[in-house]
């Protein structure tokens, strides 16, 4: 159906370069002249009358659907059909705004780096579609060098505006597309759900009993890990290291759009050892010892310790000057008694997990201090078993990590299509009137300002990014 869309008979020029030409029947308007506006205040969350917290900040949008009532003070209320513009901080030192429409009848309420927007002559939903497209496209013009967001950028952002039964179609339309890609999308994470399972059971039997099932065991001496191999040993991290550390608070203001590769959560992973670095962030750090303690070298081991605890991931060869930042440990293991893959595989496997977990109290702590990891056990064979076990871990996953690429490949170009879809309808490049009108009554419920995989358990890449967000706000 989708691939039968054809462009609208007549157009003319919108007015506004980045725009192009838009349907002939169409209005461009100033989002101020379609919508009210209230900043929200300068507090970050409140608690309400039931001691519970409810609040939308620039770090997340969050509520919990049992609250209704709450202290209005010092907090702006928003409400079912808003549309909340979310202010990020840009590493570049650029802002960013994001769309998020509010559409359940919880409570909310917004901090200052929140504006919410209250449409009177567009329809929410779409909106939040075109808020978040137009807003990317404002931003990523020559002549516009944001580094921050004020009322008056929101007011001004261009809007296409059709006819209020032409926008019901649009969005009647963008919502049952939307909740076929993310039927889509949703099958294909948990299927990497499944291959990560099937992964980490690989990975745990070799970490806690090796690749021979008739090899002798001996008690571990830890109630909850069981038995172990007879010439397998227990150590602590700490007796494996050279020195364990964590990157400097306040590097925000060494954020560079190049210079050296600055490692963050969204790096690494709690299902492989090896670094993600599709998306890469700069800095350029201070000179002396400062900077020059949390470099981080070949080989050096990367964890995770205020957020996605336990993610892990080893240092590659050919990465370059390469520093951490204040959210992840840096662990420099000696080069004798131990290999760098076998003691991360260790750190990623259930039995690794499990002490994270533990550490934080079942995640009732914030986080693990260096002390905590320096603390971590690790089952150690000899040298050569090491090499050999690390040689099987990866034989035995190795099908498995094509499949994983392979679906999130796939999802990729899902998110790409639906990203090119909802763009060429909201700009009207795609009528869709006549095949809106057709459409099955299904109630997609979807909130158009999602991305679909970021609702989907499991989805990891998001998930560090987000975490790397607010990382990167506490930095500044």
């Amino acid at each position: 159906m989708i691939a039968d869309l054809q462009p609208y008979p007549e157009y003319k020029e919108s007015g506004v370069s980045w725009l192009g030409d838009i349907p002939m029947h169409w209005e461009v308007r100033r989002l101020s002249s379609v919508a009210q506006f209230n900043s929200g205040k300068a507090h970050e969350q409140f608690i309400d009358e039931t001691g519970k917290h409810i609040c939308v900040t620039a770090r997340f949008v969050s509520t919990d659907g049992a609250a209704r009532k709450f202290c209005t003070r010092n907090f702006s209320p928003a409400q079912r059909g808003d549309v909340l513009m979310v202010m990020s901080d840009l590493p570049n030192g650029r802002a960013l705004a994001r769309a998020f429409l509010v559409n359940d009848d919880a409570s909310y309420a917004v901090n200052q780096r929140v504006c919410i927007i209250r449409p009177l002559k567009m329809l929410p939903p779409l909106l939040a579609y075109q808020a978040n497209r137009n807003w990317g496209l404002l931003q990523n013009d020559d002549r516009c060098n944001q580094t921050h967001l004020s009322n008056r950028d929101y007011k001004t952002l261009p809007l296409l505006n059709p006819p209020l039964d032409e926008q019901a179609a649009i969005v009647r339309f963008l919502d049952w597309a939307n909740g076929r890609l993310e039927r889509a999308i949703r099958a294909k994470r948990k299927v990497i759900a499944l291959l990560n399972e099937q992964k980490q059971a690989i990975i745990h039997r070799a970490v806690t009993r090796g690749l021979d099932p008739s090899v002798p065991l001996k008690p571990s001496g830890i109630p909850w890990l069981g038995d172990i191999p007879k010439h397998w040993e227990v150590r602590r991290l700490k007796s494996l290291c050279r020195f364990v550390t964590s990157g400097s608070r306040g590097w925000a203001r060494y954020y560079a759009d190049d210079g050296f590769v600055f490692l963050r959560i969204g790096n690494i992973s709690t299902t492989s050892v090896d670094l993600r670095l599709k998306r890469i962030s700069y800095v350029t750090p201070p000179p002396g010892a400062e900077g020059e303690r949390t470099r981080a070298r070949p080989n050096d081991l990367l964890l995770s310790i205020t957020a996605q605890i336990g993610a892990v991931g080893v240092v590659p060869d050919g990465l370059g000057e390469a520093y951490v930042n204040q959210h992840t440990a840096l662990i420099r293991l000696r080069p004798e008694g131990s290999v760098p893959r076998w003691v991360a595989y260790g750190l990623l496997s259930q039995f690794g997990k499990d002490q994270c977990r533990l550490m934080t109290n079942g995640g009732t702590k914030v986080g693990l201090t260096l002390d905590d990891v320096r603390c971590l056990y690790v089952l150690l064979p000899p040298m050569h078993d090491q090499v050999r076990l690390v040689a099987g871990i990866e034989t035995e996953t190795r099908a498995l990590d094509s499949a994983i690429s392979r679906l999130e490949r796939e999802i990729e170009l899902l998110r790409e299509y639906r990203t090119r879809l909802v763009a060429d309808v909201v700009t009207g490049k795609l009528d869709v009137r006549e095949m809106a009108s057709k459409l099955p009554e299904e109630a997609a419920d979807l909130d158009p300002s999602e991305d679909a995989d970021t609702l989907a358990e499991g989805e990891e890449n998001e998930e560090s990014e987000g975490l790397d967000a607010v990382a990167q706000e506490a930095e500044a």
